[in-house]
């Protein structure tokens, strides 16, 4: 026995431990995406009173300067598990958390981080400090779209979770509607918003369309085998019944969703659903029920310290059911401890608590709509004064512009074409002239070195007009390029120009015929042209390329020929 007692206290205290610190949370990606965010949220894990697994758990979220924000918030839901309640250690860390994403200036991680925050406060009913931080978390969630939030389903749906308890049906009713849209079917997270946007219907009296939602929930979550959920849509089920005066479908329906709540260990719910079945048995004067239904849930309300609303409301209950009995044992200590919990509630949970931050929330609304529309009618008042002045003046000066325009345009179309024809003129004069000689080598000469002139003055022509704004019209019309081509050495050109190369330099031509028969046809133009004392921008001229393009074709020959290159290109040393 004594060894037994040993081995279970060593599992305890060093085996078990081990066990819970061998696992941490998967980071993928050092990218901060939201797809890459929802990943690591969503392996959120509840370890309890065993803070040492938990911070080992989230370390690696530690390490990232991109994950820090949510390594605070993830680590102060886990102490707000383990205290069950508002606590110092929690607060650090949600503060740390959103500070965080302030300062990366990421909008997607500072609305989950605040939001994370809200709901830890709205869980424990510190629903006056909430409320200022709600307002900021609707305020950012406006400005940018659905699917650059994290978790934008459940984000929603917590939101229009938190302003159903303050009792802004519409607005929940828009946020739980936006939950819907972001979040799969058939999952208990989809059944859960169904479930609440029935309850918001419920709290707005419509009967018809909660008794709805609440049906579709229960059948979703038969589907899914998420009981939990079922019993709170049964539960809520009884809601309609006990409105419509079906006191026995009520307490039947209640009766159900506390025995698959207390199978299931889910005590909150299991209080939920005894007070309203308490209320019903109440209601129908069956106070012994009443008081039996009471007595099963008194060991599970002292738990949670939130638990102090539904103890209250567990005391007035009390204290109805002494008042038919007209017994007044325990009377004394039941208001005692109701006032007790008055103070406590009313600056958390009460209603004076909930109406109050219902307030700063219509308050916020109203100020934001009224300057809106102050806005608006300063706005109106004066756009209405300057309108009609302004179309007058916009047709007025559309209409000069249009002509002017049109006159502008005009001008540059005919300066553009005359400009063309000067040039289609020269080159004419220049071909006319070759033509009225004997085209010998030295004609030639001339003429390419005329052409040269030409080309550079079209180049220029050419550069000016792609920095003009009338350049449009050489894209269109294409003159000033078509004339610049015109002048390039053509293959037609250059035999003639080798013809009449070979009569004037008939021994150096052969020379290269015999002694570099590697080199190729546009080697001896460049060659040629070389010979009869053109530089390298005057050859790139003629053949329609660059400078450089002449220089490389210039040392691929050196690298080709070795010391053969030298002979070629000195024209010292060429044999006449």
């Amino acid at each position: 026995m004594l060894l037994r007692k040993m081995f279970v206290v060593f599992l305890a205290l060093f085996v078990l431990p081990l066990k819970s610190q061998s696992f941490t949370i998967k980071i993928s990606s050092s990218e901060n995406t939201v797809q890459n965010i929802e990943k690591i949220l969503c392996q959120e894990h509840p370890f309890g009173s065993d803070t040492l697994a938990l911070k080992h758990y989230l370390k690696p979220l530690s390490i990232s300067k991109n994950y820090t924000a949510i390594y605070d918030g993830l680590l102060a839901n886990g102490y707000a598990d383990f205290y069950s309640e508002l606590n110092t250690k929690s607060y650090t860390h949600y503060k740390q958390s959103i500070k965080t994403a302030v300062s990366l200036k990421q909008p997607s991680m500072e609305i989950w981080t605040k939001l994370n925050y809200v709901n830890y406060l709205y869980c424990y009913r510190d629903y006056l400090n909430m409320a200022p931080m709600l307002l900021q978390v609707i305020g950012q969630i406006e400005k940018i779209p659905a699917d650059e939030l994290y978790l934008a389903g459940e984000s929603f749906k917590k939101i229009g979770w938190i302003l159903q308890t303050l009792g802004d049906y519409d607005t929940s009713l828009y946020y739980l509607t936006l939950a819907k849209a972001h979040t799969t079917k058939n999952t208990s997270e989809y059944a859960a918003i169904l479930d609440a946007i029935g309850l918001n219907y419920y709290y707005a009296e419509n009967l018809s369309k909660a008794a709805k939602y609440f049906q579709e929930t229960a059948l979703m979550a038969q589907k899914i085998k998420d009981d939990i959920r079922f019993a709170k849509a049964t539960g809520n089920l009884a809601l309609i019944k006990k409105e419509n005066g079906d006191y026995k479908s009520a307490i039947s329906l209640l009766q159900k969703d506390i025995a698959i709540s207390q199978k299931n260990k889910s005590d909150q719910n299991t209080i939920y659903a005894s007070i309203l079945l308490a209320k019903s048995f109440i209601t129908d004067n069956n106070y012994q029920e009443a008081e039996i239904v009471l007595k099963t849930i008194e060991g599970i309300i002292h738990s949670k310290r939130y638990f102090e609303k539904s103890e209250l409301d567990i005391i007035k209950l009390k204290l109805a059911i002494l008042k038919h009995y007209n017994k007044t044992e325990n009377e004394l200590l039941l208001r005692r401890r109701m006032l007790d919990l008055e103070d406590s509630v009313n600056n958390k949970d009460g209603d004076i608590a909930i109406i109050k931050a219902n307030w700063v929330i219509q308050k916020n609304k109203f100020q934001k709509n009224l300057i809106q529309s102050d806005q608006k009618i300063e706005e109106a008042s004066t756009m209405k004064n300057l309108y009609a002045f302004l179309i007058i003046l916009i047709l007025v000066f559309s209409i000069i512009v249009f002509f002017l325009y049109r006159k502008k345009q005009k001008t540059k179309l005919l300066t553009y074409e005359k400009r063309a024809q000067d040039f289609a003129s020269q080159k004419l004069q220049t071909e006319q002239k070759l033509h009225e000689t004997y085209e010998t080598l030295n004609d030639q000469l001339i003429n390419l070195k005329e052409k040269n002139v030409q080309i550079n003055k079209l180049n220029v022509e050419m550069v000016n007009r792609q920095k003009s704004p009338s350049y449009y019209l050489e894209r269109s019309k294409g003159n000033i390029e078509t004339l610049l081509q015109s002048h390039l050495m053509t293959d037609e050109k250059w035999i003639n120009f080798k013809k009449e190369f070979q009569k004037e330099y008939p021994e150096f031509y052969q020379f290269i015929h015999i002694n570099y028969p590697e080199i190729t046809d546009s080697n001896k133009r460049i060659l040629l042209l070389h010979k009869l004392d053109f530089n390298n921008n005057e050859i790139a001229e003629l053949l329609g390329v660059t400078p450089d393009a002449v220089k490389k074709s210039k040392q691929r020959l050196k690298k080709k020929l070795g010391d053969k290159f030298d002979i070629l290109f000195d024209n010292s040393k060429f044999p006449d």
